[in-house]
């Protein structure tokens, strides 16, 4: 038995489905047939020689403690994840994706026992036939967003309500797929969203809203209708209706609406939606507006407004910190992936750094930057709610 370790199924199925590695030539390579690999992901622990583990860790690309380092949280089912065009991808990379959650909920426990965070703050036990933009309103007065104003940033505004974001590029497949939310924990109590980095600076806010919605509205089994809910909660939560109608434009064109997607900070498609569904625009005139957009093209870039619009470069496109701060507040050290690797047991270091990435890094102060002695961690960020 000196030559064995004691592997944990759970860990050989996350490694294999975040790596999106099919199981017929893993198991030839250890010598098992598919159905002993089956019953391997599907144990508590197996004893396995350590040259197998080895074998194991350098073909999946993750380290040899990962293997026989118990699993730190629960596993998130995949039915779970509120993912936009569920339908269209394929189940190995929604395993992919729920391995990737399991990943950030094991680091949010762990950076949890050394600081603090927010406390949840989102509506709870909405009523039966509660609109998305009732929805919205309530989200907006647990959040403290001073009504009918624009929100500065939508991911901060999200993180102070207790809600981690992360954003790696861990191959959602297309842009269907921006962002997904899910709730995890013991009793499904502790939310994450996770979005993939993009350059448009209002699809960022945009996607961030929508997940929003579902944790708001979505909180167990998903409606018919869960994704046009997402995105009438996204617009309402950017720009509430009441402002909305009094801001619009008598006449709207895309000219017209430039100037409602620089303050409020959505996109002219949205604009385009939100305005049709309050009732301020009717069919015919969004449809020519939409075909505007697929008509005009960017001078420079070549590519159209549909895919490209106007203004997609005056903005830096929106990033999570809380992460980030939790680590220098908590441990007193700045984040990377061989620490959230270590903190873990063992996920590999490419895909912490990619959570790492995506974190806006904390300030400094100005003689931290020539080398001194950065500010204390306590300042960081004040997570209080406004009186």
């Amino acid at each position: 038995m000196a030559d064995t370790v004691l592997v944990y199924g759970h860990r050989v199925r996350q490694a294999r489905t975040i790596r999106s590695s099919p199981i017929k030539p893993l198991a030839e390579m250890l010598g098992l047939t598919p159905s002993a690999w089956t019953a391997l992901e599907r144990s508590a622990g197996t004893r396995m020689p350590v040259l197998r583990v080895r074998a194991l860790a350098l073909r999946l690309r993750f380290p040899q403690e990962f293997f026989t380092s118990p699993p730190a949280g629960l596993p998130v089912h995949r039915g779970s994840l509120l993912l936009r065009a569920k339908k269209s991808i394929k189940i190995a990379e929604v395993d992919a994706l729920t391995a990737f959650a399991e990943m950030v909920q094991e680091l949010w426990q762990v950076l949890s026992q050394h600081a603090t965070h927010p406390p949840l703050r989102l509506p709870k036990n909405l009523l039966a036939g509660t609109t998305p933009e009732d929805a919205a309103a309530l989200t907006r007065l647990a959040l403290d967003l001073e009504e009918g104003e624009p929100i500065p940033h939508v991911t901060h505004a999200v993180e102070r309500a207790g809600v981690p974001i992360v954003v790696a590029d861990i191959g959602m497949p297309d842009a269907k797929h921006d962002a997904f939310s899910v709730w995890t924990g013991d009793f499904h109590d502790e939310p994450l969203i996770v979005a993939r980095p993009v350059n448009s600076w209002e699809r960022t806010r945009w996607s961030i809203a929508h997940e929003l919605g579902h944790l708001v509205m979505h909180h167990g089994a998903l409606p018919e209708a869960a994704e046009d809910e997402a995105n009438r909660f996204a617009n309402a939560f950017l720009f509430p209706p009441l402002a909305l109608e009094m801001e619009w434009p008598a006449t709207a064109t895309l000219a017209t609406l430039m100037p409602l997607k620089r303050r409020w900070q959505m996109s002219l498609s949205s604009l385009i939606m939100h305005g049709r569904h309050n009732q301020l625009l009717d069919e015919a005139r969004a449809t020519g507006l939409f075909k505007q957009l697929s008509a005009r093209r960017d001078s420079v870039t070549h590519v159209t407004w549909r895919v490209q619009e106007p203004a997609w470069d005056e903005l830096e496109p929106e990033r999570p910190r809380l992460l980030a701060v939790m680590t220098e507040r908590g441990m007193d050290e700045r984040p990377s992936a061989e620490l959230f690797s270590a903190l873990t047991g063992g996920w590999s270091k490419d895909l912490m750094q990619e959570v790492v990435d995506g974190q806006r890094p904390a300030p400094v102060k100005a003689e931290a930057k020539r080398g001194l002695a950065s500010e204390p961690v306590s300042n960081v960020v004040d997570f209080r709610r406004r009186a």
